[in-house]
């Protein structure tokens, strides 16, 4: 071989052999002889056995300097080189199917043991490649899965935290919405606390205008703090303190009664964002980024749905229609209108589920499922939430 000297004990290169004459796989000059003839030249081919080029070998293993081709045990300037990074090549089939990716990459954890048993601290902490030159004990220090596969599955893991932690802040914004759409309340609650108070003394309606001021602030710094410690579990604490300000702000301006009734028309939605988690993990899918977009989609695609209904409802109430009479009204509307809507939607998505390509089937069979589930809390749910809610506060009303 190039550079071997088959006359010297050492072949020339400071490699101790066995009796056989073959070079140990322990000694330092041996493997500095072995490593830079396999980054130079490859595998000789030997009999059937086909040769492997010097660049799959350079696939692997990489000298800090350029090799000297007559020396491969030496740099180019006559120094010993060091070999400071090596690639270890898994195949993972399937790729594109980021769940079995993560499997993989539980298993490579433990495959890379041993690696982290050879490094002075934390495998996954990048230190300096010279305290391994320093340490043979400890020559390695840094290990970490990397290439396609896994950059594909590092990004689509944070965008899908990304997503599910934006349901939140979404749900967070369709109830601030709502709360203003529906604020006109407020105002209906003054003009019935002025007509209470009429004929009382300019007085007791000043000492009553008081109170109410007072029960607002506080009750807005309950509503505030109770949101602020919601979001805290999920967020900063800067997040955190501005929706409680935006909530306390809230309840000043437009009432208890509209956020009461924002919240009514956001739960049924929340829920079908449950029932798709729910459904993925029963007919044996997983989360990732498709799964989670839907769920993020469900929000803006069923509160809709919601909306018609109570918006419905609501204006059968303004003509002072029973709470039973103003649901049947809504029914046979809206309600054969959402219908409508919703399967004309499902029939698309189930055209698309019926891809060939992983991605858009997976898409459209859960975009059919979160029509039909969006469909249901909005006419079973929210309907019967407002039978419920409307039917107390007219026995409130009436004294009963």
């Amino acid at each position: 071989s190039l550079g071997w000297n088959a006359a010297l004990a050492d072949g020339g290169v400071g490699c101790r052999v066995n009796s056989l004459g073959i070079p140990s796989t322990s000694d330092r000059g041996c493997l500095l002889f072995l490593f830079g003839f396999l980054y130079l030249y490859g595998v000789p081919g030997v009999g059937i056995i086909p040769a492997f080029p010097s660049s799959i070998t350079a696939l692997y293993i990489q000298p800090h300097a350029e090799l000297d081709p007559l020396q491969p045990w030496l740099t180019s300037s006559g120094e010993i080189p060091r070999y400071e990074r090596m690639l270890m090549r898994f195949g993972l089939s399937k790729a594109d199917r980021f769940p079995l990716v993560e499997r993989a990459m539980k298993e490579l954890e433990q495959d890379l043991q041993p690696f982290a048993d050879l490094s002075s601290g934390s495998v996954r902490s990048r230190a300096a490649i010279s305290s391994a030159f320093e340490n043979h004990e400890y020559p390695v220090t840094w290990a970490i899965p990397t290439g396609d596969p896994v950059v594909r599955w590092v990004a689509a893991s944070s965008m899908q935290k990304e997503l599910q932690s934006s349901l939140l802040m979404g749900a967070f914004f369709c109830v601030i919405t709502l709360w203003w759409g529906f604020r006109s309340d407020r105002v209906e609650i003054f003009a019935r606390s002025r007509g209470m108070h009429e004929g009382y003394g300019k007085q007791l309606t000043h000492l009553s205008a008081s109170s109410q001021i007072v029960e607002s602030v506080f009750t807005g710094l309950h509503v505030a703090g109770m949101a602020t410690l919601i979001f805290l579990t999920f967020s900063s604490l800067a997040i955190a303190v501005g929706v409680g300000l935006v909530c306390f702000a809230g309840v000043l301006c437009w009432g208890l009664r509209a956020l009461g009734l924002s919240l009514l028309t956001t739960a049924p939605i929340l829920l079908v964002v449950v029932w798709l988690y729910g459904t993925i993990s029963a007919t044996g899918y997983s989360l990732n980024m498709v799964t989670v977009a839907i769920a993020a989609m469900s929000l803006g695609v069923g509160i809709d749905y919601v909306i018609h209904v109570v918006e419905r409802f609501r204006e059968e109430r303004s003509r002072k229609l029973s709470v039973r009479a103003s649901l049947y009204a809504m029914g046979g509307a809206s309600g054969l209108a959402l219908v409508g809507s919703a399967a004309s939607d499902i029939l698309g998505f189930v055209v698309i589920s019926l891809s060939p390509m992983g991605f858009f089937s997976t898409f459209g069979l859960f975009s059919a499922v979160m029509v039909g589930l969006s469909l249901i809390a909005s006419l079973v749910l929210a309907s019967a939430l407002l039978g419920m809610a409307y039917r107390v506060s007219d026995e409130v009303a009436s004294g009963l």
